[in-house]
């Protein structure tokens, strides 16, 4: 797990950090620590705190939320560690369709970094490749995000039946299993962030059969040349030729494909 303050808030992108967005990422890290008011009175100000880029990928996470509001099934997030988007989902779920009891959030994650890093996943710039390698970013955020959807499932509508599921291990095998499990399963959006080939190629094959119309498939790294093997994996399964990429325009890295 990244103890660095400018790599937990944007660490996918090292290569285009200013020595400005270290001092800021520093300063940051030290005004939460000491700011006035209790943890809740922080909470309840966190625009002081959040960084511009979080927010912007808050923005555009709201956006996709939207294109899959109307739309039927589980929202499917690949790839969890820390659990800021998978309980983004989570939230905007409660929030803007509170009895839905159908919908699930599930996050797939090792938890323990990357597993099964192949030669797809090797990037040009040595900088940047270190970061795709066996055990990197791993973070045991298993029990900390089970207490965290505890929490969760008190402060919404309908809490006694749950919404937010954690698979984990690795991929390869658990998104099999979890399909094997539950063949009822509609996928109303596939999300992307598993970084490497391996995981995304089995996630791409086994859920985009169960993606209907209006589906959302999104991507983390796609046309990233650090993260090569996203890119590679779609190429081989669904196949770019037969998606309309779009991005938001204030945020640069995510983009977003609505099945047609």
């Amino acid at each position: 797990m990244p103890t660095d303050p400018i790599e937990q808030f944007s660490m996918h992108e090292p290569l285009h950090q200013a020595q400005s967005d270290r001092i800021y990422a520093e300063g940051v890290d030290a005004y939460f620590r000491n700011s006035l008011g209790t943890t809740l009175d922080k909470l309840r100000s966190f625009t002081k705190y959040v960084p511009r880029q979080l927010l912007t990928k808050f923005l555009a996470n709201q956006a996709l939320f939207q294109h899959v509001l109307p739309v039927h099934g589980h929202i499917i997030e690949c790839g969890v560690y820390l659990g800021a988007g998978l309980m983004t989902w989570a939230q905007f779920s409660a929030i803007y369709e509170p009895v839905n009891r159908v919908r699930r959030i599930v996050g797939f994650d090792t938890f323990s970094g990357f597993t099964g890093v192949t030669e797809k996943d090797k990037a040009d710039n040595p900088v940047n490749a270190n970061w795709a390698q066996g055990g990197k970013l791993a973070v045991d955020a298993y029990d900390d995000l089970t207490e965290c959807i505890r929490l969760y499932d008190l402060n919404r509508s309908i809490g006694h039946i749950p919404r937010v599921e954690l698979v984990r291990g690795d991929a390869v095998r658990t998104i099999p299993k979890y399909l094997k499990d539950n063949q009822h399963l509609v996928v109303a959006m596939l999300y992307l962030d598993f970084d490497v080939y391996e995981p995304t190629k089995i996630a791409l094959e086994t859920f985009l059969p169960r993606m209907p119309k209006g589906a959302v498939l999104a991507f983390d790294e796609l046309d990233q040349a650090h993260w090569p093997g996203e890119t590679m994996a779609v190429l081989e399964t669904v196949g770019l030729r037969n998606l309309r990429v779009q991005r938001f325009p204030f945020h640069s890295a995510l983009s977003f494909a609505i099945l047609e």
